[in-house]
């Protein structure tokens, strides 16, 4: 994890399996990251510690390690729940998940930016790109080509990958192109493409409340 990320988590320090989580309010956390992207040359990748990744890092050493270097957020769910109590952990009162997060954020972030979608299926990538053009059309958002270099700078990649091998490959192909912040959602976004209504935060004013 780099300073920022260091920064952001510190803010409000609260462990979830052993792993450093960010515990702000909804305001809090979109203003910090929005301060992140802004960071440029400096790449924060953030994630979200559910209970697929949860269970993961309890098995997986080395994944275990890759999340100790990203800022995480705190998800949800029944199952997430049963188990942080099974291992007498406290859940965060705030959970985050990326169908909720992303469109959040795209809202918040009020300048326009631009906004890379990387993913290995291209219909699936080429859906989440004109479904976020439409719901923050000041943003330009675009196909990350993961086959090919890209000389343009994002300032902000959406990373869609069911799983951990997905996810692996698609961040090696990042690796050398610039962003300020990549966001690991999984398979999280995939609401958007099944027609499913997705839950929508209540997001305060923009004015970050730190209380």
């Amino acid at each position: 994890m780099n300073a920022s990320g260091d920064f952001l988590t510190s803010a409000s320090p609260r462990t979830l399996f052993g792993l450093r989580v960010c515990d702000l309010g909804w305001n809090a956390t979109l203003g910090l990251v929005e301060s992140l992207i802004a960071l440029r040359g400096n790449r924060t990748t953030l994630g979200f510690l559910d209970e697929r990744t949860a269970f993961r890092q309890m098995i997986d050493p080395a994944y275990r390690s890759q999340l100790g270097r990203r800022v995480l957020l705190p998800g949800g769910g029944r199952t997430f729940g049963i188990l942080a109590k099974a291992r007498h952990e406290k859940p965060t009162p705030v959970r985050f998940s990326a169908g909720t997060f992303v469109p959040a954020l795209l809202s918040f972030l009020e300048k326009g930016h631009r906004i890379g979608i990387a993913g290995e299926d291209a219909a699936r990538v080429e859906t989440f790109r004109e479904h976020f053009a439409r719901h923050a059309p000041w943003h330009d958002v675009a196909v990350v080509t993961l086959d090919q270099d890209m000389p343009q700078r994002f300032d902000l990649i959406l990373v869609d990958a069911a799983g951990l091998g997905q996810e692996r490959r698609i961040e090696r192909r990042l690796a050398s192109v610039r962003t300020g912040l990549v966001v690991m959602t999984g398979a999280g976004l995939s609401t958007f493409i099944e027609g499913k209504s997705v839950p929508r935060a209540t997001v305060p004013s923009r004015q970050p409340s730190f209380a």
